[in-house]
C-alpha cells in the first residue's frame, strides 16, 4: 500500500474519531446541564410529553426552550403541573398506570391505577390533585395527597376527577367534577377543605366540568366548561358566580385560571383557536390550536398548549402573544404529536 495514501487514511480516520469524540462530549454536557434543575429568577419552566418512536408518549420538562426527558418511553407517561418552590421543582402526572410526583427529576410513586393532575406547594407541605381508577371505567376517586398521603374527596359511588388545587393560608382549594354514570351527566365541583361545593345546578346543566381553581384576596377563581344544550361554554366562575367566556354558539373550553392584580386571566380555547381572555375580553393566539395553562410574571404573560403541525402537533410557548415552538414537527412522520400542559416562571 502506498505510504501517503496510508498515512492520509490514519489522518482522515483520526479527524473522524475527534469529530465524533466532539458531538459526543456536546450532546452528553447538554443533557447532564447541572443547572437544569437550580431555577433562577426569570427561569421559564414548562411541563408536557411528546410521543417517542415506540407509540409511547414521554414525559418532558423545558427550561427556558430546552428539554430534558423525565422518563424513557418504556412506558407512557404524561406530565400536567409544574410548581417551584425555593430551589425544588415539582413535577404531576403518571407514568404506566402509577400516579407520580417528580421532585428535581426525581420520581415518588403516589399511587396505583391513579393520574396526579396539578401541585401546589405551601411551606414545607406538597400538595397533588388527581384520582384514582379510570374514567372509562364506573368508578374513579378523586384524590388529594398531602405529603404523598393520598385523603379520598369522594365515596366512590360516582365518577369523579380532582383537576387542580391551591392553597391559601389554612384553607386548600381543589377543582374538579364529580359524574354519575348511570344518568351521563357531570358536575363541576369545587371542594374548600374537603368539603364540596357544586358550581352549577344539575337540573339546568347536565354537564360542567372545572379544570382550574386559583384564590387571590379571598376571592376564589375557577375556570372550566358548562353546557348550554348544544356546545360546551368556557365559564369563569368568581365566588360560585358564573361569567360565560364565549356567546355559546360554538364549542369552547377554559383550561386554566390566573389573577394578577386587578386582571383575571384564563387560557382555553374557542373552536379550533387557542386563546387568551384577560377580563374576559378574548386574544387570539394560533388557529388550529389549544391554550392549556397560563402563568403572569410581572408585565409578561405566558401561555402553553400545542398547535396542529399537519402530520402532528407541536408543543408551543406564547409570550405575551409571540409564540414560541418548543418541540419540531418531522412532516414525514404521522405520530409526531407533542403537547405542553403548564407553565411556571420563576420570580
Amino acid at each position: 500500500m502506498n505510504k501517503k495514501v496510508l498515512n492520509y487514511g490514519i489522518m482522515a480516520a483520526l479527524a473522524v474519531a475527534a469529530v465524533f469524540a466532539s458531538c459526543k462530549k456536546k450532546n452528553d454536557d447538554e443533557k447532564i446541564d447541572p443547572n437544569f434543575w437550580k431555577p433562577k429568577s426569570g427561569d421559564v419552566y414548562v411541563v408536557g410529553s411528546e410521543k417517542g418512536r415506540n407509540g409511547n408518549d414521554t414525559a418532558k420538562v423545558w427550561k427556558n426552550g430546552v428539554a430534558i426527558n423525565l422518563t424513557d418511553g418504556t412506558n407512557h407517561a404524561e406530565v400536567y403541573s409544574v410548581y417551584i418552590s425555593g430551589n425544588d421543582i415539582y413535577v404531576a402526572g403518571f407514568e404506566g398506570n402509577v400516579a407520580k410526583l417528580w421532585k428535581n427529576g426525581v420520581a415518588q410513586n403516589l399511587s396505583n391505577s391513579a393520574t396526579a393532575n396539578s401541585v401546589y406547594v405551601s411551606g414545607n407541605d406538597v400538595y397533588v390533585a388527581g384520582y384514582e381508577g379510570h374514567p372509562s371505567m364506573d368508578v374513579c376517586i378523586a384524590i388529594l395527597w398531602k405529603n404523598g398521603v393520598a385523603q379520598n374527596l369522594t365515596d366512590g359511588t360516582q365518577k369523579t376527577c380532582a383537576s387542580s388545587v391551591y392553597v391559601s393560608g389554612s384553607d386548600i382549594y381543589v377543582a374538579g367534577y364529580e359524574g354519575n354514570p348511570a344518568m351521563g351527566a357531570c358536575i363541576a365541583k369545587l371542594w374548600k377543605n374537603g368539603i364540596a361545593q357544586k358550581l352549577v345546578d344539575e337540573t339546568i346543566c347536565w354537564w360542567s366540568i372545572a379544570y382550574s381553581v386559583f384564590v387571590s384576596n379571598d376571592d376564589v377563581y375557577v375556570v372550566g366548561n358548562a353546557h348550554n344544550g348544544e356546545f360546551d361554554i368556557a365559564t369563569l366562575w368568581k365566588n360560585g358566580a358564573a361569567q360565560n367566556l364565549s356567546d355559546g354558539t360554538n364549542y369552547t373550553e377554559a383550561r386554566s385560571v390566573y389573577v394578577s392584580g386587578n386582571d383575571v386571566y384564563v387560557a382555553g380555547r374557542d373552536g379550533n383557536v387557542a386563546k387568551l381572555w384577560k377580563n374576559g375580553v378574548a386574544q387570539n393566539l394560533a388557529n388550529g390550536a389549544v391554550a392549556n395553562s397560563v402563568f403572569v410574571s410581572g408585565n409578561d404573560v405566558y401561555v402553553v398548549g400545542y398547535e396542529d403541525g399537519g402530520n402532528g402537533s407541536v408543543a408551543k410557548l406564547w409570550k405575551n402573544g409571540v409564540a414560541q415552538n418548543l418541540t419540531a414537527i418531522n412532516i414525514y412522520a404521522m405520530d409526531n404529536y407533542a403537547v405542553a400542559n403548564s407553565v411556571f416562571v420563576v420570580k
